[in-house]
C-alpha cells in the first residue's frame, strides 16, 4: 500500500510539475513556436533585403501585384525620391503622397517583371498598368539597405 501511495504521489508530482499541459496548451506551445520561427523567418528575410538590393526591389513588385500598401509602403526609405524621366524629383512627404495616389491608390502593378542589377541600382522592365493606365515599364531603382531610396521611371 506504502508503494501505491508514492506511486501516486511521484504520478501526480510528475503530472503537475513537469508535463507541458499542467502550465501551457499545446495550442500555447504550437503559438510560442510559431512566434519564434517568426521573428527568426523576420530577421533572416531582412538580413536578405539588406545584403540583396534586388530583393528589395522584387518584394516592391510582389506588394504592388498583391496591392499591398502596407508593404509598399514599408520597403522606401523616409526621403525616398522619384521622377518621370529627367523631370522634377518629388521626395519625403511629396513622394510619399505620390506612392499612396499614383500607386497604391491606383492598384499600379508590372506584369512579367524582368531585373537588371547594376550594384545598389535595380532596373525593371515589363509592362506596367494601373487603374486607367498602362505603359512599358522601364524603371530604375535604387536601393539603400534595405530601402529603396529612388524610383525613376525612364521612357
Amino acid at each position: 500500500m506504502k508503494f501505491y501511495c508514492i506511486l501516486a504521489t511521484l504520478f501526480i508530482t510528475i503530472n503537475a510539475c513537469g508535463h507541458p499541459s499542467a502550465h501551457h496548451s499545446n495550442q500555447e506551445i504550437k503559438q510560442q513556436n510559431t512566434n519564434k520561427t517568426n521573428t527568426i523567418s523576420m530577421n533572416s528575410n531582412i538580413e536578405n533585403l539588406q545584403n540583396n538590393p534586388e530583393l528589395v526591389v522584387q518584394s516592391l513588385i510582389a506588394a504592388m501585384s498583391e496591392n499591398d500598401g502596407e508593404k509598399i509602403r514599408s520597403l522606401f526609405h523616409k526621403n525616398a525620391q522619384q521622377a518621370y524621366g529627367n523631370g522634377e524629383w518629388k521626395s519625403g512627404k511629396d513622394f510619399f503622397s505620390w506612392l499612396e495616389s499614383d500607386i497604391i491608390e491606383r492598384k499600379g502593378q508590372v506584369d512579367a517583371p524582368q531585373f537588371e542589377i547594376n550594384g545598389h541600382e535595380v532596373v525593371v522592365k515589363g509592362q506596367y498598368h494601373s487603374r486607367g493606365y498602362t505603359n512599358k515599364a522601364n524603371f530604375l531603382f535604387t536601393v539603400e539597405g534595405d530601402k529603396i531610396k529612388s524610383w525613376q521611371m525612364r521612357y
